[in-house]
This record gives C-alpha cells, sequence and structure tokens, in this order.
C-alpha cells in the first residue's frame, strides 16, 4: 500500500513525488497521460533554481536557455527591454516541457516513486486513510492509501470531489504555435486590441503565443490562417509562425480553490491556484508547490498532523499575493477594449467573498 497517492503527474505532482522519495515516503503516482508532455517552451523564474537543485533536476537548467531579458510592445509605449525581468530575478530560463517532464519522470522513477498511467475515479475516505478507484486500461481496481495529493491542474478534481469549491477568474484562452526556429535569449511580449502574444526561446525551438478571450479563440480556430496573417501586418517583435504550424489552445484563466487541505488531503500547483501566463508563474509555481506538498504530506505521515495546514495556508497567501498583482498589468490598459477592461477590475479577494456571502445567503 502506498502511504501517499498522487492523482496528476505533471511538474506539481512529481515534484510532490520526488520530495516525498526523499523522504523515503511510498509514493505512487497516477496520470492520464503517462506523465509525457508536449513539446512547448516555457518561461522559468530565475527563483526556481534553488527548487530544481533541491529536487535533483540542475541538469534541466544547465541544458536549458538562459533568457536574459524581456522586450515588451505595449499598447502606444515604446519598446521595453528588461534586462533583469521584472518579478523573475536576474535571468530566467527558456525550458522545453517535454524534456522536463522526461527528466523529472526518470528522477522520480530513480527514486522508486511508482508512476501508473490511468484515472483515479471514486474516493472514499475511512478511518485509516483512503479507498480510491484506478482506472487502468480499462480495468478498474480499488487502492488504499494514507494520504491524497491532488495535482490535476485547474479541474482539482480530488479537491472538489472532496467539498472544496473553484472560484475562475474571466476566461481566458492561450492558442500555441510551437517552432523549431532557434530565438535570440528574449522573451518578447505585445499587446493588442484582443488580447496579447508572446514568444519563449528554448533549445529546442520557440514556442509563439496569443492570450485572449474564449470567444476571440474560436473565431481563430476556424481561420487561424487569418489571424497569422494580421499579426503579421501589425506586430513588431512577434516572430510570426508559418500557417501551416498546428496549434493547441490552452485554458489559462485565474483560478483560486476555498481551501487547500483538509484531512488527508492537499491540493498544489494548478489545483489550488492557477495563475494567468502574464504574470510568468506557473511553471515556478508548479515545482515549487509541489515540493512543499511533499514535504508538509511527508512530515504529516511522521505524525505532524499541522503541517498540511501550514502549507495550506502558505499556498493560499501565495495565490493571494500574486492574483492581487496580476490585474495591475492589465490595468496598465495599452487599449481601452473590454478584453483589457475586465481584466484590469478582477479583485479576486473581492470576488471570493461575494461569492461565499450569496453561498451563506441561499
Amino acid at each position: 500500500m502506498p502511504e501517499v497517492l498522487i492523482a496528476g503527474g505533471g511538474p506539481a505532482g512529481l515534484a510532490a513525488a520526488i520530495a516525498l522519495a526523499e523522504c523515503r515516503v511510498s509514493v505512487t503516482v497516477v496520470d492520464p497521460a503517462d506523465c509525457i508532455a508536449q513539446t512547448r517552451a516555457e518561461m522559468l523564474a530565475h527563483g526556481a533554481g534553488v527548487i530544481m537543485q533541491r529536487l535533483g533536476l540542475g541538469q534541466v537548467l544547465e541544458d536549458a536557455l538562459r533568457i536574459k531579458a524581456v522586450e515588451s510592445v505595449w499598447g502606444t509605449a515604446q519598446l521595453q527591454s528588461h534586462g533583469a525581468t521584472p518579478g523573475l530575478g536576474l535571468h530566467s530560463w527558456g525550458v522545453d516541457r517535454r524534456s522536463l517532464s522526461v527528466a523529472m519522470r526518470a528522477r522520480a522513477s530513480a527514486m522508486g516513486v511508482k508512476i501508473v498511467k490511468g484515472r483515479i475515479g471514486h474516493t472514499r475516505k475511512n478511518d485509516t486513510g483512503w479507498q480510491v478507484d484506478i482506472s487502468e486500461n480499462g480495468n478498474v481496481r480499488t487502492a488504499t492509501s494514507s494520504y491524497l495529493i491532488d495535482a490535476t491542474g485547474r479541474p482539482s478534481h480530488i479537491a472538489r470531489r472532496n467539498g472544496a469549491t473553484a472560484l475562475h477568474g474571466p476566461n481566458l484562452v492561450a492558442l500555441i504555435w510551437n517552432t523549431p526556429n532557434e530565438a535570440e535569449p528574449i522573451m518578447v511580449a505585445e499587446a493588442t486590441e484582443d488580447g496579447w502574444w508572446y514568444a519563449v526561446p528554448s533549445r529546442c525551438g520557440s514556442t509563439v503565443g496569443f492570450v485572449t478571450s474564449a470567444e476571440s479563440a474560436k473565431r481563430v480556430q476556424n481561420a487561424p490562417g487569418t489571424i497569422l496573417e494580421h499579426a503579421a501586418r501589425t506586430l513588431t517583435r512577434i516572430p510570426i509562425p508559418k500557417s501551416t504550424t498546428p496549434c493547441a489552445t490552452l485554458d489559462c484563466r485565474s483560478a483560486v480553490l476555498d481551501r487547500a487541505s483538509e484531512s488527508g488531503w492537499v491540493a498544489t500547483g494548478d489545483a489550488i491556484a492557477a495563475f494567468d501566463p502574464i504574470s510568468s508563474q506557473g511553471l515556478f509555481n508548479a515545482l515549487s508547490g509541489g515540493f512543499f506538498a511533499g514535504n508538509a504530506i511527508a512530515d504529516a505521515v511522521e505524525g505532524d498532523a499541522e503541517a498540511p495546514m501550514i502549507y495550506a495556508a502558505l499556498a493560499a497567501r501565495t495565490a493571494e499575493r500574486t492574483h492581487a498583482s496580476t490585474h495591475l498589468q492589465y490595468a496598465a490598459l495599452p487599449f481601452d477594449t473590454p478584453f483589457w477592461r475586465e481584466r484590469a477590475n478582477l479583485n479576486f479577494k473581492r470576488q471570493h467573498s461575494e461569492t461565499k456571502a450569496e453561498e451563506h445567503a441561499l
């Protein structure tokens, strides 16, 4: 019987698994995608270097592309270049998500973590822990575990099944194109009336993204070549992909749970708080959150019942601080359009209070 069962094998889930294995806690990771992400360049904040070293993943950073500056064109503002990336430290890294997934999976397996391709279904809490249904290749088996970690991303499957409520910001979608082109070690961001574009370089090529509303994304999906042609005419710094380049769609709206932990479970990564990509904190949050969640549960296994609650409080404070500053970047209003106004006015703390008041009234 694994002492800890982790739902989700992304960066947060695998970081938690590695942290638990370091503490000699038996752990199993269950993930439907077999823990391997698609190739995609993402920016990893400078501060993540310490966590990566603690996870035994220093080689990933050595192989990554060091991003030396961020250039942005925000509406009528002139080109701005920041040698020290705002909020990210002296530099950051352009990391390929697939390479990171492979490295984390190898590290976890080498430490004795069992990784299962499957889905977690019904969960039942009892006096000794959990009974969990796991679907594998069409078959369902029941496993037992003392603790659960929810690393299922924005869906927060485990937390929501056990009474937690997710609060979401305005809909937000990222359209992603991956190109094999070599690029300068510079991240570029550029605003438009309906959203903003970015380009992140890595050793494996560049990822270009357009962050916009769900409505705009649907129009783009119906005619992807049109938006690329328009971008080529209007954008000044973004390297425009070829019209034949495949396009992927990601849900990237902000979200936060009303609780990150209760008896026997904790949530981590995007499952507890998902950040707008404009904050550049998504990957860092996943790695650091998973690391601390794993250590908190390891302490709980040793008898420290307060450790998960302390982790949950710190995670909630981090989420509140990040959400509180994110809307300020939209408040610069490079364009006075509905897209920018809606996100500039987002106040998660007030929205959460209003939602709770409504629930109480019902």
